[in-house]
């Protein structure tokens, strides 16, 4: 073999070696030091559901809210003939809602989680419909409208969004 067959042979063995050695995987550590990788990652609960106006219920008087409610609570609303939305109860998928009329009674809804509902009044009646597609039509004869929509509800906490129509 020639000198410069041999120098050649080395080179292309160096050469193979420092390509085999480029693909290999080292591993550094002890047996008593914990891998990162083994380690599964913390588990957090998201957040509660946020209302624009958090809790406060007399913004709902000038016509629009966004209110976080968490339990039975009334709900001043500045409307000649609806006076105030009652939360009575709040589900796992749905609120149940009463509407007090400025003359006395109230008629109550369930509205299930992303629905609305939506009160009419006009002279002694009201009504209601609940919707999930789309927002109702208006009902002749009245002339008040006021919707509620169940926006969210998780742990306890149903966003509603109000507002006069």
């Amino acid at each position: 073999m020639t000198r410069q067959a041999f120098r050649f042979r080395a080179v292309s063995v160096a050469m193979a070696t420092a390509v085999a050695a480029g693909c290999s995987t080292q591993v550094t550590g002890s047996a008593s030091t914990p891998s990162t990788a083994s380690k599964s990652p913390a588990t957090t609960k998201p957040a509660p559901p946020s209302a624009r106006d958090g809790t406060n219920y007399a913004a709902c008087s000038g016509g629009a809210c966004e209110v976080a409610v968490t339990g039975p609570v009334t709900i001043p609303l500045a409307d000649a003939r609806l006076s105030s939305l009652k939360v009575l109860k709040i589900n796992a998928d749905s609120v149940e809602v009463g509407m007090v009329l400025s003359h006395g009674p109230s008629i109550g809804t369930t509205v299930k989680n992303g629905c609305t509902a939506t009160f009419f009044a006009g002279g002694p009646a009201a009504a209601y419909i609940t919707w999930c597609s789309a927002e109702p039509p208006d009902m002749p004869g009245t002339e008040v409208k006021r919707l509620v929509t169940v926006k969210s509800i998780a742990d306890g906490t149903a966003i509603l969004s109000l507002k006069s129509g």
